[in-house]
């Protein structure tokens, strides 16, 4: 009997994860490549994603079933069905759908459930799914939002240590970015902090939380007070559900992953006023939500032109 297989890919703005699933779920061979965000690099995302892909079929003997490519800039871009019908003209026209790579990871974290998926990394959201229905809170980017982000705890961080400096007042945040930075002074400080790239803002996060474990009053109270936030955003997101409300939520990203005292506060803070709420980690395997995906709009596309 000829193996029976389903690919799903996982394209953000680093690099793409394509990984093969039998169609009981056990992982049969996976391929990396290039950034798949389309909004930034439309062509070269779009031959990244299939690439990938063709990598992945060439190591295995069987029928590929269907495609699902998660895509990073997808909701920018718009028209899937059109990166759809791209994608699939490059990979031998196999049955292939399109969704946002934060879809992608609410089916993975979900299994397949209704409920929500909360990301927090570099940015944050949250995404709930519903009878088929989306719902979306924040996601703004560093600017306007992103609360509870490593972005947004160390920009929080940075302008706790900013006004103590100004006040001088004593300020265990300023010691540590001062060492991180590598400067004599807060006053250093700012020039470097706006050359900074978005992850590289986010990845002082760690020192943030690490601190506030320590019982630094000040990094404690950035991310007591972050974690409000994204406990605010949740609560807004579940009030917005129809009844009766489902009430699984899926935590994803780094600082939920791995700050301990940030997921308490917010479990806590989300189950005052919903107390059937149920968290946990996702894996953030997130290619793994092909498995889940009950979508029937895969379509064989023949009308393109291989590019």
């Amino acid at each position: 009997m000829t193996l029976k297989f389903q690919i799903g890919v996982d394209a953000g703005g680093t690099h793409s994860t394509a990984i093969a699933y039998d169609l009981e779920g056990k992982e049969l061979g996976r391929a990396e490549g290039g950034p798949g965000q389309i909004n930034a690099d439309y062509e070269g995302g779009i031959n990244n994603i299939a690439s990938t892909v063709n990598e992945l079929l060439n190591k295995i003997d069987g029928d590929c079933v269907r495609v699902l490519a998660g895509i990073a800039g997808l909701s920018v871009v718009g028209n899937a069905p059109e990166v759809a019908a791209t994608i699939s003209s490059k990979i031998n026209n196999l049955p292939t759908r399109a969704i946002t790579d934060s879809l992608l990871a609410l089916y993975n974290g979900l299994e397949g459930d209704d409920g929500a998926l909360v990301i927090a990394g570099t940015g944050s959201v949250y995404n709930g799914l519903q009878n088929g229905h989306l719902i979306a809170v924040g996601g703004y980017g560093n600017i306007l939002g992103d609360e509870g982000s490593g972005y947004a705890i160390a920009r929080s961080a940075m302008q706790s240590a900013l006004l103590s400096w100004d006040k001088r007042e004593e300020n265990g945040l300023i010691k540590m970015f001062t060492e991180l930075m590598g400067v004599e002074t807060m006053g250093d400080c700012t020039a470097k902090f706006y050359r900074m790239a978005n992850p590289e803002v986010a990845g002082m996060a760690v020192h943030v939380a690490k601190l506030a474990d320590a019982g630094d009053k000040d990094a404690l109270a950035i991310i007591k007070e972050q974690a409000h936030l994204l406990a605010r955003d949740i609560i807004i997101g579940l009030d917005r559900y129809e009844d009766p409300k489902p009430m699984k939520i899926a935590l994803t990203g780094s600082v939920l992953a791995n700050n301990e005292m940030m997921r308490g506060l917010i479990e806590d803070e989300v189950k005052s006023q919903y107390p059937d709420a149920v968290f946990s980690v996702s894996n953030g395997e997130n290619a793994r939500g092909v498995m889940f995906d009950k979508s029937k709009d895969y379509r064989y596309f023949t009308n393109h032109e291989d590019r």
